[in-house]
């Protein structure tokens, strides 16, 4: 059976407007590189905002190929490749990537999905496409085949999650507040839980009845709907007036940071990871100082928690059919979009594009 030579991919414009094209050529792997055949990724809210040219990631250019919660098979491997993997394994995608620093990114960073654009080499570098080209010194993670694809597109927010939760010196027995029950937010909630927290809290409003139910399922002790209850109030209640030790900010709402500080302990740990589009946030600072209270920004993982989210899913020791979501292929773009944007009909708590 001889390979394809073309393949599809979508294309985001940067403006709002997306293409699907049928006519990009299957990558040749570069130098010391790879080409992956992309089985599942991941769609994130971040998405959207890239669609729409908000850019947040260093590098970041228009026309591009996005996606960058990414499972595939290693479809070919150059001759000096030095990956740690072979044809056929199915790996994830670290999508950080280092090139020459230039002004405005001394570190030279670049993403897979977001900084490449469709003048380097066949344009190929994101998880919409169905192969994608793989830079060396890329880290390539082994995968389990007895876990689906697009189940296991849930590494790169559990990667995220390991890092956070790790920079935040969360362990057994203490208590976590997550705003915000994305599809971030829930693998944070269910992380929580695995490393083995004394009470999860989720919370979300009115219209996230299906998010809130599924934290439950996944391991949270208590939901709140702030649009019922004052979440400051009811997080003192369910602690006996001490608060938590750690707050996560995964909301898009601007006022979420600045609540955080108001539901953690003095001394307690606060991660703001919600992106608000550049969006001013009102924050007292005085309760930073008065209250001891330490600040992570979440951007990110790192290589030692991507290999260690991997370890998880592939031990099946997480909830990720729970978290698996709705499943669409390429040519339900419009529909992923809505339901990462919330103005589809149903809801659903995450959204992953399925190739083949």
């Amino acid at each position: 059976m001889t390979s394809p030579t073309t393949c599809r991919a979508v294309v985001f414009n940067g403006d709002g407007t997306w293409d699907l094209r049928h006519d990009f050529r299957v990558p040749e792997p570069p130098p010391g590189g790879a080409v992956l055949a992309v089985e599942a990724v991941g769609l994130c809210h971040s998405d959207v905002s890239q669609l729409n040219g908000h850019k947040h990631v260093p590098g970041e250019v228009s026309p591009t190929v996005p996606g960058h919660e990414i499972v595939g098979r290693v479809q070919s491997l150059g001759a000096d490749a030095d990956l740690g993997v072979a044809v056929g394994d199915r790996v994830a995608v670290n999508i950080i990537t280092f090139g020459e620093p230039y002004e405005g990114n001394p570190f030279g960073v670049r993403c897979y999905g977001y900084s490449f654009g469709l003048d380097e080499a066949e344009g190929l570098w994101g998880g919409y496409g169905e192969y994608m080209s793989i830079l060396p010194g890329t880290q390539l993670v082994r995968l389990t085949d007895d876990i689906s694809a697009e189940e296991l597109t849930l590494f790169e927010p559990l990667s995220n999650m390991v890092n956070w939760l790790g920079q935040a010196g969360f362990r057994a027995g203490m208590s976590i507040v997550i705003q915000g029950p994305g599809h971030m937010g829930l693998t944070c909630a269910a992380y929580a839980r695995h490393l083995g927290a004394g009470m999860v809290i989720v919370t979300g409003t009115a219209d996230d009845a299906t998010r809130l139910d599924t934290a439950r399922r996944i391991g949270a002790d208590h939901t709140i709907d702030v649009t019922v209850d004052d979440p400051v109030e009811a997080v003192m209640d369910l602690s006996g007036g001490f608060g938590v030790s750690v707050a996560v900010d995964l909301a898009s709402a601007t006022a979420t940071p600045g609540l955080c500080l108001d539901l953690v302990h003095h001394g307690g740990r606060v991660v703001w990871a919600g992106l608000k589009d550049n969006q001013v946030v009102p924050v007292v600072s005085d309760k930073v100082v008065t209250r001891s209270l330490t600040i992570h920004g979440g951007a990110g993982g790192t290589n030692d928690s991507m290999a260690e989210a991997c370890r998880i899913l592939n031990e099946d020791d997480f909830p990720t059919g729970l978290l698996l979501g709705e499943v669409v292929d390429l040519d339900g773009i419009d529909h992923a979009m809505d339901l990462l944007d919330r103005t589809a009909e149903t809801d659903a708590v995450r959204a992953v594009l399925k190739h083949g």
